[in-house]
């Protein structure tokens, strides 16, 4: 996968948190060009100040 691709895919991650109320943030782990982890900021979601992108991937 190029970075084009990542960015989006972590884009699309951070359309997911703002679509639960959540501050849009998105996060991408790759490894190789592989995806082996993504995930969006899920505190609201979860009540929860460590659920950050980040944090989840």
């Amino acid at each position: 996968m190029d970075d084009t691709a990542a960015m989006q895919l972590a884009l699309d991650e951070a359309r997911r948190a703002m679509s639960h109320g959540d501050v849009p943030v998105g996060a991408m782990v790759l490894r190789d060009g592989e995806v082996i982890a993504a995930a969006h900021n899920e505190r609201e979601l979860r009540n929860d100040p460590t659920a950050h992108a980040e944090i989840i991937a």
